[in-house]
């Protein structure tokens, strides 16, 4: 692995970055070692986004584990264009409703 002293686009000019050359498709990727600003736990903030996260998605499961509010969620994703999936439909629908109704 070699060293890259500057690197331009999502790596931060602190951080370390190597390159690697995978085998299989001869294609070079970049790894970024740890940070030491990154390595920090996450503040109260970061902690309650994680935790919205977290309750959406498991809301979003068993939401789409229902039949028949996957069936209403279905024919309401299929009127629109925006989102590809319905699983991001959903999620998105349901982030919604949880930040606009803690």
């Amino acid at each position: 692995m070699t060293h890259i002293d500057s690197m331009q686009g999502k790596y931060s000019k602190s951080d370390r970055v190597y390159t690697r050359v995978r085998k299989f498709d001869e294609l070079t990727i970049g790894i970024r070692l740890k940070h030491p600003a990154t390595n920090q736990p996450p503040t109260a903030a970061q902690q309650a986004v994680q935790d919205l996260f977290t309750t959406v998605a498991s809301k979003v499961k068993t939401a789409l584990a229902d039949a028949s509010q996957r069936a209403q969620y279905k024919t309401d994703w299929k009127k629109q264009k925006k989102y590809k999936t319905l699983t991001s439909y959903v999620f998105h629908k349901l982030y919604e409703s949880e930040t606009t109704n803690p």
